[in-house]
């Protein structure tokens, strides 16, 4: 997926900052950190994002374009991250795409799971009906890696790499932002 301009972007939106119907096709998973979400709708509690980002990651983190959610949740919705690390090594804007996780992210969990021989996090992938896609913008995308783990800190799910290889948590997210192989594998 080609990278999207701001302006581009926000001709998506509706007036609320929502993604309008059929507007924006979802991302692919394999190309995107898919992070699993226990909420059951898309709706995207920014706040929250940004308290777990400041408290746990020293991390400032915003929309480019606020949303006002009502009454009725969207099927799928999207946003722009902007994203400044404390240490100053994650900084930038990331695609994210909100929608409900379907059996295909689900056994793709499975699979990741199975290839690195660990057990649990494809249960709790199990557990979460909707699916945030963190679009990285190249190989060894910092920014986009430092998105997911506050997502899946907030929104209490694991994260699937790009590729789908490996399954991970916040604490595995963490340890591959600072450069460390986890001790579990």
């Amino acid at each position: 997926m080609p990278a999207l301009t701001e302006e581009a972007f926000r001709e998506l939106l509706t007036d609320d900052g929502l993604l309008r119907a059929g507007a924006l096709a979802s991302p692919a998973r394999e190309r995107s950190y898919a992070v699993f979400a226990q909420r059951a709708d898309v709706r995207l509690d920014i706040e929250a994002i940004k308290r777990q980002a400041e408290q746990f990651f020293a991390t400032k983190i915003g929309l480019s374009v606020d949303k006002r959610h009502g009454e009725v949740a969207p099927y799928a919705d999207a946003g722009r991250i902007v994203v400044a690390g404390g240490d100053g090594t994650a900084a930038g804007t990331r695609l994210v795409y909100g929608r409900a996780a379907d059996t295909a992210d689900l056994a793709a969990a499975e699979g990741a799971e199975r290839a690195m021989g660990t057990y649990g996090l494809a249960l709790l992938a199990q557990r979460c009906k909707t699916i945030w896609l963190v679009v990285p913008e190249v190989e060894e995308d910092r920014a986009a890696l430092t998105i997911a783990a506050i997502f899946a800190s907030s929104m209490l799910g694991p994260i699937l790499s790009p590729g789908g290889q490996e399954i991970y948590g916040v604490r595995g997210a963490r340890l591959k932002l600072e450069g460390r192989a986890s001790p579990y594998r």
